[in-house]
């Protein structure tokens, strides 16, 4: 089971203040630091024996780091199969990615019930923006892989599909390595179409955030070392202009779990 995805897309949602950039649509939107809670729950599940219930939450924090941007995120959940007792599963990741794209620092650590089951530590670099680069892992073990030509890491990736979609972009496909498992990179293809408006927000967020387009991204996930035709991972997202992500839904063989944003505080800027 793989609860990557949620780290990786939560961990890179922003504040775009679009009203200082107006018309300039091809420039990156600026990152504003905050502190989100997202609630996740069970959605539904097939046959018998398998998931029965899931519930618990994901926080993470985003930080301007002056030349980059740092995130710790933790994903909380309680898990039952069949009539088994309950699993405690805690998924934690921190992450920097250089300002330029072409750094990405990586830290991930899963627990069952206390007990660590699985850590990946490592660092990637590009040789340049549509280059290809290098991954040097330190954990589990020690060793590296390349990276093919255009790939890019999660902040740049985030940052491309919100300007692809303001300029009426329904269908892009990039390259991408986000450290959250070791069949990476991954060929993602985003398939973007009408959001759902402020239907996943509560009304106390709905009086925080400001109405704004949004969209719903369909994205899979493909392993490029790999010959499937199906994807590994498949998620919908619910994103907003300003670059916060109300819901995201992740899709597994035999269930489904949904993380919606239940709070948002936005931090201060760091003093360059």
């Amino acid at each position: 089971m793989c609860f990557s995805r949620f780290l990786m897309i939560f961990s890179i949602i922003y504040i775009d203040s679009f009203s200082s950039i107006a018309g300039a649509t091809d420039l990156k939107p600026p990152l504003i630091p905050h502190h989100a809670l997202y609630t996740m729950n069970l959605v539904e599940s097939y046959g018998n024996g398998g998931l029965r219930n899931a519930r618990g939450a994901m926080t993470y924090e985003f930080k301007d780091q002056c030349d980059g941007w740092s995130v710790e995120s933790k994903v909380y959940l309680r898990l039952q199969y069949g009539n088994l007792p309950e699993v405690e599963n805690i998924r934690s990741m921190a992450t920097w990615e250089s300002k330029d794209g072409l750094i990405f620092h990586f830290r991930l650590k899963d627990e069952n019930n206390g007990k660590l089951t699985e850590e990946i530590i490592g660092i990637a670099k590009l040789d340049g923006t549509g280059l290809g680069g290098l991954v040097e892992y330190t954990k589990p073990t020690p060793g590296g892989i390349v990276l093919p030509q255009g790939t890019i890491f999660p902040t740049t990736h985030i940052q491309s599909l919100i300007q692809y979609a303001r300029k009426g972009g329904k269908h892009t496909t990039k390259i991408m390595f986000d450290g959250a498992t070791l069949d990476n990179p991954y060929e993602v293809s985003g398939v973007i179409g009408i959001g759902s408006g402020g239907e996943y927000l509560s009304p106390l967020l709905l009086k925080v955030l400001d109405k704004i387009t949004n969209w719903k991204i369909r994205m899979a996930y493909f392993p490029i070392n790999g010959k499937k035709e199906t994807p590994d991972i498949e998620l919908d997202i619910e994103m907003r202009a300003d670059g916060i992500v109300s819901r995201i839904l992740q899709e597994f063989e035999g269930y489904s779990i949904e993380a919606r944003l239940n709070q948002i505080n936005f931090l201060g800027r760091a003093d360059c």
